[in-house]
C-alpha cells in the first residue's frame, strides 16, 4: 500500500531536552494508524513537526511525495493534512453551525470573480449541507445554533473534530480524540472515523484510551523517550515485551 506521509529521522530538541529522536514511521494511505507511548514520549513534539507548528533539528517529513518539514502549517493545511489539538481550538462566541462554516472556506480564498458572479452562494450552500450532515452524524443537530463555550467538554471535541473533516482533508492528525469524551461518545467518534476510512481519508491518532486505539486502528507506533520503539497490529504491539515493560508496566 502507498505511503502518504513518510517521517524519516525526526529530531527535535528544546534546549538541552531531546523531544523527539531519531523517530520513523510511515503512514499508508486510506488506514488509521495511532501512535501510543506514556507521556513524556514525545508523541505530541512529533505532531507539531508533522504539521509545520515545529521545525525539525534533523529528518524528513514528506506528504504525497513532497517534503513537507519546511512548510507553514496553514501551507501544509492547504494540502490536505489537517490536525487536531489535544485542547479543541475554535471560536466559543460563534455557534457551533458558524464553526463548521469557518471551517469549510477555510481552504482557499474566495476567487473575485466568483464573488461577483454569485457562485460564492453555491459553495456555501454545499458548506451548509456538509456542515448539516455532520452534525446529524454526530447528534449534535440540537446544538446547531448554540455557542461553542456553552457544550460539554466531550461535544466540544466532537465539533473540532467536524471542524477538521469540513476542510475536506486528504489525512488527518487526531491529538487524544478521546480525551474527556463520555463513553457513548466515544462511541459515536469511532463511528465517525470509520466513516472517513470508508471515504479514503487517512488517519494518524494519539490516545492515552486503549480501548479506543485498538477499536480503530490498523497498524500502531509506540513511541517512548523521544524515539519509535516498537509497531505492529494493535494485537501484536501489546504484547511486545518492550511495550510491557515501557508503556503498560512490567509484568508482576
Amino acid at each position: 500500500m502507498t505511503a502518504i506521509l513518510e517521517v524519516t529521522d525526526v529530531t527535535k530538541r528544546f534546549g538541552g531536552v531531546v523531544a523527539v529522536s531519531g523517530a520513523s514511521l510511515s503512514v499508508p494511505e486510506g488506514a488509521v494508524v495511532a501512535v501510543i507511548g506514556p507521556n513524556g514520549a514525545g508523541k505530541t513534539s512529533l505532531f507539531n513537526v508533522v504539521s509545520g507548528f515545529e521545525t525539525p533539528d534533523g529528518g524528513t517529513v514528506t506528504f504525497r511525495g513532497s517534503q513537507v518539514h519546511r512548510l507553514q502549517p496553514w501551507q501544509i493545511a492547504r494540502l490536505g493534512l489537517v490536525r487536531s489539538f489535544q485542547t479543541p481550538v475554535g471560536f466559543p462566541a460563534l455557534s457551533v453551525w458558524e464553526n463548521l462554516m469557518v471551517a469549510g472556506s477555510a481552504r482557499e480564498a474566495e476567487p473575485v470573480l466568483a464573488a461577483l458572479s454569485g457562485r460564492w452562494r453555491d459553495r456555501e450552500a454545499d458548506a451548509d449541507r456538509r456542515a448539516n450532515e455532520l452534525l446529524e452524524q454526530l447528534n449534535l443537530h440540537d446544538a446547531r445554533d448554540l455557542r461553542l463555550a456553552d457544550l460539554t467538554p466531550g461535544d466540544i471535541k466532537l465539533v473540532d473534530f467536524a471542524r477538521q473533516l469540513m476542510m475536506q482533508p486528504r489525512m488527518m492528525l487526531l491529538d487524544e480524540p478521546a480525551s474527556g469524551v463520555d463513553p457513548a461518545s466515544i462511541g459515536r467518534l469511532s463511528g465517525l472515523i470509520a466513516d472517513v476510512r470508508a471515504q479514503g481519508i487517512t488517519v494518524l491518532v494519539i490516545d492515552h484510551n486503549i480501548g479506543f486505539v485498538l477499536g480503530i486502528a490498523d497498524h500502531v507506533h509506540v513511541m517512548a523517550l523521544g524515539e519509535v520503539i516498537a509497531d505492529g497490529k494493535p494485537a501484536d504491539v501489546i504484547q511486545d515485551p518492550a511495550v510491557v515493560e515501557i508503556y503498560l508496566g512490567k509484568r508482576a
